[in-house]
């Protein structure tokens, strides 16, 4: 393979950035801008939740209404998904 068809590759690559909230009788899956993601103070790839559920015309309260179980932060990469980090909720209100 020649340099430039490796590096056209490269540039081809989409990723993108999603949480997905698993709830009891559904799945939501926000869509998360990329000026939205940020490193942490761990130097880990992170977006606030709050930020993409109200700009997504959410808010913490809708995750009790949909009884969430689990919350995953994910990067997808031509259409690999992968887990960047994953919150599980213990919601026995």
């Amino acid at each position: 393979m020649s340099h430039s068809k490796k590096s056209q590759s490269v540039l081809t690559s989409t990723i993108q950035y999603r949480y997905i909230i698993e709830c009891k009788d559904k799945t939501v899956e926000l869509e998360v801008a990329n000026q939205d993601v940020i490193n942490n103070a761990d130097d880990e790839i992170d977006c606030p939740l709050d930020v993409v559920l109200r700009k997504n015309n959410y808010d913490l309260s809708d995750l009790t209404s949909w009884n969430a179980r689990e919350i995953r932060f994910v990067k997808v990469n031509d259409d690999e998904e992968y887990v960047l980090k994953k919150v599980l909720l213990n919601m026995n209100l």
